[in-house]
């Protein structure tokens, strides 16, 4: 609920990946950044990719609710839109259509809810490798191929019929050509090609979480179907996992 806290743990990114453990998921989160020091990771040669966050476990139970991944504000209070912004939200969701997200979550914040913008996870990792108990896993930090599957969950992700294994091991991989987090900079947005986000927001928050609550009332229960949908407001949510990216202060002289 909006209750929670934003506080986290600083992590040194140089010592990815991290161990994740909570109730809901196990596993390791890792992520690649092109203009960190040190980094090797070539992104397979796409030089658009400024960033790739790669996300290996095993779910310890069933979902309760839709699984969201979306890009938050952490604040609890509602979002004041201005007009340049209006522009950028727009410019931001049809980039998103553009790229097979017809499903997009949008709210700007307030009762219970954060400003955010998300969509069903499983439809917006751009890999998902299911690898059956007794099987070898990808190894995280390599290049994640496109399989056939991918093309299918991203084309006909409502169709799919896929639930939750609690036996096999799931690795996530998610890209951004868009925000350079270095540089609190969005790039590459049709209409407004570039800004900078510091005209909008100190910090962003990207999550992954379970819809357990629409509008204040409890979710049907998914039953493990991974195309499940929240479309009210996600006013009760359980994260397993989220990143808390916020702007380097620049030091006085």
């Amino acid at each position: 609920s909006a209750g929670e806290s934003f506080e986290g743990t600083s992590v040194d990114l140089a010592k990815s990946p991290f161990e994740i453990n909570n109730e809901l998921f196990e596993g390791k989160l890792h992520v690649l950044m092109r203009d960190l020091p040190g980094n090797t990771y070539d992104f397979d040669g796409d030089k658009d990719v400024l960033w790739e966050i790669q996300i290996q476990g095993k779910f310890k139970r069933q979902i309760k609710g839709p699984i969201y991944l979306a890009l938050e504000l952490p604040q609890h209070e509602k979002y004041r839109v201005t007009p340049p912004m209006k522009m950028v939200i727009r410019a931001m969701l049809q980039l998103m259509k553009t790229m097979g997200h017809k499903d997009v979550h949008l709210s700007f914040g307030g009762n219970d809810e954060l400003p955010h913008m998300g969509a069903p996870a499983f439809h917006s990792f751009d890999r998902v490798v299911v690898t059956p108990s007794g099987g070898t896993p990808p190894v995280l930090g390599e290049h994640l191929p496109k399989t056939q599957s991918d093309i299918q969950r991203r084309k006909n992700f409502f169709k799919l019929d896929q639930k939750i294994d609690l036996n096999s091991t799931y690795t996530f991989s998610v890209k951004n050509r868009r925000f350079d987090p270095l540089n609190w900079k969005v790039i590459g947005v049709p209409i407004i090609r570039q800004f900078t986000v510091s005209r909008y927001t100190e910090s962003v928050r990207l999550s992954v979480y379970e819809v357990l609550e629409e509008n204040g009332k409890p979710v049907q229960d998914p039953k493990g179907r991974i195309t499940a949908m929240a479309k009210k407001k996600h006013t009760k949510r359980n994260y397993f996992l989220w990143i808390k990216m916020s702007r380097k202060k620049r030091e006085s002289k």
